[in-house]
């Protein structure tokens, strides 16, 4: 589930494997930019099939690289039809593309480069900020915890799901979810205290 949805490193020798971080956040932009500012079907249409294409350059497993869990999938497919009942159809489709375009432009960068060396660069990049009172060191420890604390609630959910569907009650949404929210709880609480414990995200 974790892959499916955000990608974790794979090492590899490929160009992308070697290339700095900077550069892939460069590529990011060169995708995403052009969508957010355009948004035409024909240029999302264009940048999927280019981001699908460096992906398999970084020879990533197509049903890793191009595979979107149901819950987004659906999610995006009523957006879509949300925009086109309202007379919209493109809004609808820029939307979606983008996203799609924005998630498989991201697991470009989380194939490719190790957790610790993302980190290092957001860091990087965040500390000119120090002069306006920004904490890059706090920055990348919550983005690090961000990144490891959605694949884990993505996986408790499919957990719980299997669970509620095993009991015949697949259509309580609550059902589904109320476990899904107390298990996040505990892990944000469990989280905490470790980083706690290690004098982590203390005030100086």
């Amino acid at each position: 589930m974790a892959r499916t949805l955000l990608g974790v490193h794979l090492p590899g020798t490929t160009i992308w494997h070697r290339l700095g971080v900077g550069w892939k956040y460069l590529v990011f932009l060169a995708l995403i930019v052009p969508a957010l500012v355009f948004g035409r079907p024909w240029l999302l249409g264009a940048l999927l099939l280019i981001a699908g294409l460096l992906l398999a350059s970084a020879r990533v497993p197509l049903r890793l690289a191009l595979g979107v869990p149901w819950p987004l999938a659906a999610l995006l497919a009523a957006l879509a039809a949300y925009h086109a009942l309202t007379g919209h159809p493109e809004t609808g489709v820029a939307v979606a593309g983008t996203t799609l375009l924005a998630l498989y432009a991201g697991r470009l960068i989380l194939f490719t480069t190790p957790l610790p060396v993302l980190i290092d660069a957001l860091v990087a990049a965040a500390r000119p900020f120090r002069r306006l009172g920004a904490r890059p060191e706090r920055f990348g420890l919550a983005v690090a915890v961000l990144l490891r604390s959605v694949p884990y609630i993505a996986s408790s959910f499919g957990e719980t799901r299997d669970a509620v569907r095993a009991r015949g009650l697949e259509r309580g949404l609550a059902t589904s979810l109320t476990p899904v929210a107390i298990s996040a709880v505990a892990y944000a609480r469990r989280t905490g205290e470790a980083l706690t414990a290690r004098g982590l995200g203390d005030d100086d």
